[in-house]
């Protein structure tokens, strides 16, 4: 015999049989683990206070039946949750009701996509919020090893001239030879003695007064 009171056994037995005849509800109730939210766009990019504009949602994954959540700035859109229709699709209908900048979420199980959109009051063009540029940085490539090729060294032409030899022949200076003549041997010449011939002495006629050498007498 059980001890459950009957108003829990009631209770129990009306969520079993809500889940057995609504059986779509299980299954939006599987792990989330296998859905994803893929996009969402915004029926216009002019938005203005107090207009309407419908949101999309593009679903993939294993578990695209689980509900869609719908937040504008963190404040939820849909409570419940909506059911997406047709499979891999979910919209909603969204009019703001402030101007600003509104980031709208969307999200099924752990997946979920976000859109950020500026609202005007319809006086000015909104402000186009463009998503930050990822830069990838260039790639680098590294330049290629040029091979200097070795440096020819060639080496300097030597041109030698040979030598001029000029042979100059000696000149042979034959002097005729010299004839010595003898000397001629001139007999000398013998000059003959002069013969001095003695004065004549005169001895003078008469006289008597001279001497006989013819010196003055007395002398």
């Amino acid at each position: 015999m059980s001890n459950t009171p009957p108003s829990r056994r009631y209770l129990g037995a009306g969520i079993a049989g809500l889940a057995v005849a609504t059986g779509v509800v299980a299954v939006l109730a599987a792990s989330p683990a296998h859905a994803s939210v893929d996009s969402i766009s915004i029926s216009d990019s002019n938005v203005v206070v107090g207009h309407s504009y419908t949101l999309d949602a593009n679903l993939s994954g294993a578990s695209i039946g689980l509900l869609v959540y719908w937040s504008d700035n963190g404040s939820s859109l849909t409570p419940v949750g909506k059911v997406p229709w047709p499979v891999g699709h979910a919209s909603f209908g969204w009019t703001p009701s402030t101007t600003g900048q509104h980031v709208l979420t969307v999200s099924q199980g752990s997946s979920t996509k976000s859109l950020v959109v500026n609202v005007t009051d319809g006086s000015t063009p909104p402000a186009t919020t463009t998503p930050p540029t990822t830069t990838v940085p260039p790639t680098t490539t590294a330049p290629p090893t040029t091979t200097v090729p070795p440096t020819t060294t060639v080496p300097p032409v030597t041109t030698t001239d040979p030598p001029v030899t000029t042979t100059v022949p000696p000149v042979t200076t034959t002097d005729p030879p010299v004839t010595t003549v003898p000397p001629t041997t001139v007999p000398p010449t013998t000059t003959p003695p002069v013969t001095t011939t003695p004065p004549v002495t005169t001895t003078p006629g008469g006289g008597g007064t001279g001497s006989a050498d013819g010196l003055p007498f007395g002398l």
